[in-house]
C-alpha cells in the first residue's frame, strides 16, 4: 500500500535500533580524522554494551549483492580465546620479525633513537609482545560463495572500518592486522572455521592507554586526481592546520 499522506517513509522513519545505541564520544567526520592504529591498551574490558554497538556497526557495513558475507569470530577471556590470542601472538612475533628485517628498522634512521622509524619499531615490537593480553581480538571473516577474487575483500574490509571507527566513538580503539597468517591452520582447528571461509584480518581492541588525535597523513594534493593521473584538482587541499607525515615510499620530489 502507497504511504499515506502525513506518514513517515522509510526515510524518515524514526530508526528505533540507532536511538538504542550508546552516544558517540565524537562526530563522525572527527572521528575519521582522529581515528588511530591503536596498539597499546589498558586492561579495563571492553563491556558487552560497547561490544555489542562496535559490531552492531560492522554488520551496518555494505557488501556485494548485499550478501552480508562477513562474520566475526570475537575473542575475549574464555579458555578458548586465551588459546586463540596466544596462537595470533606467536604469528604477530614471526609477521614482525620478518617485517622488521626486510623493511630495515635496524638500519639508517632506525638506529636513531627518536626516529619516526625507531618509534614505530617500539610501538610494534610492544604490540606483539603483549596483544595475548589485547581485551578484544576479533577475527573478521569471509563466507566464501563463489572462488576467490581480487574484488572480495570489498564485502568484509568496510565492515573491518565500521569497528575501528565505533570503537573510536565509544572511548576504544584498535588495530586492523594480518598477524594470523603464520598460524590460520591452529586457528581453524581451534575455533572451527570451516575450509571456505576467508580469515581476512585480526583486530585488537581495548581503551587506549595513550589517547586518540589527529592522523597525519600525506597532502590530499599527493593522494588525489583529477581528471589525469598525477594531476591534483584545484580543490584537492587540506583543511587549514592539516598535519603531515613523510612516511611513505619516497616522493617524487625529493
Amino acid at each position: 500500500m502507497a504511504d499515506q499522506p502525513g506518514s513517515p517513509t522509510t526515510d524518515d522513519a524514526p530508526d528505533l535500533a540507532a536511538a538504542a545505541l550508546p552516544a558517540d564520544v565524537v562526530g563522525l567526520l572527527e572521528g575519521i580524522a582522529t581515528t588511530r592504529a591503536i596498539r597499546r591498551y589498558t586492561d579495563e574490558p571492553v563491556p558487552d554494551a560497547a561490544l555489542r554497538a562496535i559490531l552492531f556497526a560492522a554488520t551496518r557495513a555494505p557488501s556485494g549483492s548485499n550478501r552480508q558475507p562477513f562474520r566475526f569470530v570475537v575473542l575475549r577471556d574464555g579458555e578458548k580465546a586465551a588459546q586463540a590470542k596466544h596462537l595470533v601472538a606467536e604469528g604477530a612475533r614471526r609477521v614482525w620479525a620478518g617485517k622488521r628485517s626486510t623493511d630495515g628498522y635496524d638500519r639508517g634512521t632506525g638506529t636513531v633513537d627518536d626516529s619516526p622509524k625507531a618509534r614505530m619499531a617500539r610501538t610494534m615490537q610492544h604490540y606483539v609482545d603483549h596483544v595475548a593480553e589485547a581485551p578484544v581480538l576479533i577475527l573478521p571473516c569471509l563466507v566464501r560463495y563463489r572462488e576467490p577474487t581480487p574484488s572480495e575483500g570489498a564485502s568484509v574490509y568496510p565492515a573491518c572500518q565500521n569497528v575501528l571507527l565505533a570503537a573510536r566513538a565509544l572511548g576504544y580503539g584498535g588495530v586492523l592486522t594480518g598477524m594470523h597468517f603464520f598460524v590460520e591452520d591452529e586457528l581453524r582447528a581451534l575455533l572451527g572455521i570451516p575450509p571456505e571461509v576467508f580469515v581476512a584480518a585480526t583486530i585488537t581492541l581495548g581503551r587506549p592507554a595513550g589517547g586518540h588525535g589527529p592522523v597525519r597523513r600525506r597532502p590530499l594534493g599527493e593522494l588525489v586526481f583529477g581528471d589525469t593521473w598525477g594531476e591534483a584538482p584545484a580543490w584537492a587541499v587540506d583543511p587549514p592546520g592539516t598535519q603531515h607525515t613523510a612516511a611513505g615510499p619516497p616522493r617524487q620530489d625529493s
